[in-house]
């Protein structure tokens, strides 16, 4: 997906390899790139490293980088990388270099706040008209780093740094999280509420005036939203958040789901309760559990008696189930799954055929996919459902990762997090596509999960996630118990 949007850009911008390549000819390279055989990626990594020979640009030897980067030959990647920053040491190539290796490494926030005032004397912003989002980047990890040290001024001060306001609607709420993780709520207030305005201004845009940054912008509404609007439930102010809340839905009615958790306790507060009961049954419906004690408080106090009570919440879930059927149904396949014999962390070999005898759940991610970390809670909780159940087994498959030192971080954040998973490494190529595991399945994006039957079938593809524990235990329960059934393609 990265890849695509990487081709589109530099398409768009007119950035080609060589003075005089066309676009057509750019289409081929990464045509080849991401589709390719591996004999023909070969031939044209050795072709642009001759090539390379006669560059005149910087933005020629980027180009040339990034394809390699796609062909994900690091060795010419790195060496051409090598050239052009003895050649540009003010370019973009050196200063994107530092701000990997040197400011995202620093593990500190001193050492990424020194980090941060070289990269600026070395490479200002100034000297990169329209690349201003690389140093919001910057900012944004650098003062979420000093909101989880509690330090709220210098995390509000690099906050305000920032240039391109479509991001702030995104960018600001880490480190709004961060403070409200430490406790400080009056200084996350005024940068969610940012957030909050900068993501409205951009929603409510007319729909032949959004671009690509008002659509990204508009993503973060419902988060910042809800941050601010939680901030104010919890100060007791119930008019002024449902105020924020009715303007969002006026813009935005597809904020709907997001914004209900905090809608149904304002409500609450202004004594609205059955507005505020239709939201919880919505909410419980879907398979957000814990609203069940709000719930249930409810329907006693609507309905002057609890009698009834365990008939609806039973309706609901058979609902919840009948839905999630429905849905997976339009993610059914049934195709063999590629034969793979990968790594997991102790090192030994997990291969499909050791896996055989026993439905199995793939689930595709990386460290630094947070829709994909963000589904782990329920992906240990439906794991532990199963427990006891040797027919079934969840794989956790670590891909595309960036660092060099994957392993070692991929263990750390196992460890870190006692998820008590089966990963195995994604990283073994197949020598005649030159594809790991990922590609060999066509995953464009993660997290992707495949059911696979116990013939190593594969019956399921799902794509996306949710941190709605209950619901992922489930959509994987339903998914499990329909691959356990005999099936023949």
């Amino acid at each position: 997906m990265k890849f695509k949007l990487m081709i589109g850009l530099l398409l768009a911008s007119g950035t080609v390899l060589g003075q005089q390549v066309d676009r057509v000819k750019m289409e081929q390279y990464y045509k080849i790139a991401n589709g390719g055989n591996a004999a023909s990626k070969d031939s044209l990594a050795n072709a642009l490293l001759v090539e390379s020979k006669k560059y005149t640009t910087e933005d020629e030897y980027r180009t040339a980088i990034n394809v390699f980067r796609t062909l994900e030959k690091e060795d010419k990647q790195l060496a051409l990388e090598k050239i052009a920053t003895k050649k540009y040491p003010r370019g973009k190539i050196t200063r994107d270099a530092f701000v990997t290796n040197v400011f995202y490494k620093a593990e500190e926030t001193a050492a990424k706040e020194k980090a941060y005032l070289e990269l600026t004397k070395k490479w200002p912003a100034a000297n990169f008209p329209g690349d201003e989002l690389t140093y919001d980047y910057v900012l944004g990890s650098l003062a979420t780093s000093f909101a989880k040290e509690g330090n709220a001024k210098k995390a509000s001060g690099y906050l305000a740094e920032m240039k391109e306001r479509f991001w702030r609607g995104n960018g600001y709420l880490p480190t709004g999280q961060a403070l409200l993780a430490a406790g400080d709520t009056a200084s996350a207030a005024p940068i969610f509420k940012t957030a909050m305005d900068d993501a409205y201004y951009y929603i409510s845009l007319p729909e032949n005036q959004k671009d690509n940054k008002a659509r990204f912008a508009a993503m973060g509404y419902a988060s910042s939203m809800s941050a601010y609007v939680n901030i104010l439930v919890g100060q007791g102010k119930y008019e002024e958040a449902l105020g924020y809340i009715d303007k969002a839905l006026t813009v935005a009615p597809d904020q709907a789901d997001g914004l209900a958790g905090v809608h149904y306790k304002a409500l609450l507060g202004v004594n609205r309760k059955l507005e505020a009961y239709n939201i919880l049954s919505r909410l419980y419906a879907k398979g957000q559990f814990d609203t069940e004690t709000d719930l249930k408080k409810l329907y006693a106090e609507l309905n002057g008696t609890l009698a009834g009570y365990d008939q609806y919440n039973a309706t609901l879930k058979e609902e919840l189930v009948k839905n999630i059927r429905e849905h997976i149904k339009g993610n059914e396949v049934f195709k063999k799954a590629p034969d793979f014999e990968l790594l997991n962390l102790k090192g030994d070999k997990v291969s499909l055929t050791s896996l055989k005898g026993k439905v199995v759940v793939l689930d595709f991610w990386a460290t630094w996919c947070q829709p994909c970390v963000r589904s782990f809670p329920g992906m240990k909780a439906a794991q532990e459902l199963y427990a006891n159940d040797k027919d079934v087994q969840f794989v956790f498959v670590n891909t595309w990762e960036r660092d060099k030192n994957y392993k070692e971080n991929v263990a750390k954040f196992i460890d870190k997090n006692q998820y008590p998973f089966e990963v195995i490494f994604d990283d073994q190529r197949d020598p005649e596509t030159g594809k790991v595991l990922a590609g060999k399945l066509g995953i464009n994006g993660i997290p992707s999960k495949f059911i696979l039957d116990k013939e190593g079938n594969i019956r399921y593809m799902l794509t996306g996630s949710t941190p709605n524990v209950d619901y992922i235990k489930l959509e994987m329960r339903e998914l499990i118990e329909s691959a356990k059934k005999e099936k023949k393609g």
